[in-house]
Parts: structure tokens; sequence; C-alpha cells
């Protein structure tokens, strides 16, 4: 009887695996179909919707900010165009930013508010690869540790869903970016070694109090990826940054979803008349509010 046990216990052990294996053979087969298929687009759209929080205290203060953004996006591949629009909410005061850019024969044009700027380009390859989102998604997919964990079916599609965390330099540069954008609005004095940019993250345990966890739905039938949720959040305080200072902790959150459609289906963009009067000097800085998400860009 304790042979047949040991047997068992065996079998299962194998039976394991070898699911296991299969699985880890599946997801790399799968993102290899997956950046194929960012390499192969001629035009898609995309819509995002993103939130962070930020909350800063010490024994005397406690502040919060809630930011909102929604963003719709196009690109014509084919054609070498773009365009995005976003709509930024501060959900205390109210107060909504807009931001349009666009980039049309070799030319790249934003809008904030209603001003118009005319921005220098030099590399047009270089912006129309900005305004292609979906290679860089994929590539944070491809230098993820993802696994399946099932198939969902959308609007009668059947879909592979894979969660995962980047691999730790990935994390450790998103990590970064996201302390910084922390600090844009912080009653906090920016530490000297993120100002001097000398902070070794392998010296802190920003590591251990961050949180960054990847959700992405790629199509069964064609590989593309249609959905990719971004959630993150970071803890701060001196000791977790080793560094001498008064206490107080800074929290930061931001979750955000985008969901691809359209693919290979005509992309309408037409630059408004309006910018023909832009400004052809380049905008200097943003409102701080953009920086929460990292980047003024969509």
């Amino acid at each position: 009887m304790k042979s047949k046990r040991i047997l068992i216990m065996l079998i299962a052990i194998f039976v394991v695996s070898m699911v296991a294996s299969a699985q880890e053979a599946n997801i790399q087969q799968l993102k290899q179909t997956t950046e194929n298929s960012a390499k192969n687009l001629t035009s898609y759209t995309y819509s995002r919707s993103a939130e962070s929080m930020l909350i800063y205290s010490n024994n005397t203060l406690r502040k919060e900010y809630d930011v909102y953004k929604t963003t719709m996006g196009k690109v014509d591949l084919v054609n070498k165009k773009g365009w995005w629009g976003s709509n930024l909410t501060d959900e205390e005061t109210g107060d909504v930013l807009t931001w349009e850019g666009y980039f049309i024969n070799g030319s790249e044009y934003w809008k904030e508010s209603m001003n118009w700027t005319s921005l220098n380009v030099t590399d047009t390859a270089q912006v129309l690869q900005a305004y292609n989102e979906i290679p860089g998604q994929v590539n944070l997919i491809k230098y993820s540790n993802m696994k399946i964990v099932g198939m969902e079916k959308m609007q009668g599609e059947d879909y592979y869903k894979i969660t995962g965390s980047p691999i730790p330099s990935i994390y450790s540069g998103m990590t970064g970016l996201q302390l910084l954008a922390a600090y844009f609005p912080s009653p906090f004095a920016l530490p000297d070694k993120l100002k001097n940019g000398t902070l070794d993250i392998s010296n802190t345990s920003l590591m251990n109090n961050s949180r960054i966890t990847l959700a992405a739905w790629i199509s069964k039938n064609d590989s593309t990826l249609r959905r990719l949720d971004i959630n993150s959040s970071l803890t701060v305080t001196p000791k977790i940054l080793n560094i001498s200072s008064p206490d107080f902790k800074i929290m930061s959150t931001i979750n955000e979803s985008t969901v691809y459609r359209n693919f290979g289906s005509p992309a309408k963009i037409l630059l408004p008349k309006d910018a023909q009067n832009a400004s052809t000097s380049r905008m200097i800085g943003a409102n701080w509010r953009w920086a929460l998400f990292g980047s003024i860009r969509p």
C-alpha cells in the first residue's frame, strides 16, 4: 500500500511538471506570435482609461491628489499618420486639461487647451514609432514573467488571458519613473540623489515596497494584443529611500487599461485647420498633473 501511494505521488508530480512545462512553452509561443503580429500592423485605434492617486503625509499634514485620464488614438502606418487626444480631470477641483497630438506629412502638432504648437521633428521614424504604441506594449509583455491563466470570450471572440510582472530590470525602471512622477506635486523636498540622478534603486527597498502587475488579452484568432492592463503602486519613506530626512510618507498608485480595435480598418486622420496657425516654438514644461502618469504623452 505504501509503495502504491508513493507511485501515485510520483505520477502526480510528473503530471504537474508536464503541465507547467507545456504552459511555459505555450506562453513563449504566444509571446512570439504576438510580437510577429505587432510587426505587421497597418492601422488600428485604441482607447485608454487611467487613474492616479497620490497621498502625502507626515505628522502635521495629509494631502491627496486624484486624477483621471481618458485617451483615444488612431494609427495609420501605411500613410505614416497618427493622432491621440486626452482629457485629464482633477477630481478635487474639477479642472479638465485637454491635449491632442497629430503626426501628419512628417510634421507633428500638439494642442493644449486651445493653443497649437508645431514641434520640431528631426527623426520622423522615431516620432511615428511613438504614435505606434503596440510594439512597445508587446515588448513590455515580452520582457515580463507571464503565464496563461485561461481563455475568455469577448464580443464573440476568443482571447488568451495572460498575467504577470516585468523582469527586474524593467520593473526597476518603471518604479523609478513612478517615483519621479510622485515627487512633482510633493510638499516634501526632492532628495539630492534624485536631483542629481545618483539614486541607485538597488540600494533602497523600493522594490520591496512596490507592485507592478500586468494583464493582457491576446486574440486567439490572429495573436494581436487587444487589451492591456497595468496596475502599479509605490510607497516611499526616508527609510525606504535610504536617505536622511524628516519623516514622511508618499503613497502612489497608477491603474490603466487600454483596448485596441479596428485592426486593418481605414483610420481617418485629418489635421484641423486651426493647426495651420500653430506657434513654431517648442512647448516648455507641462501641467504637473500630467506628470503623475510619468509622461505628458498619452
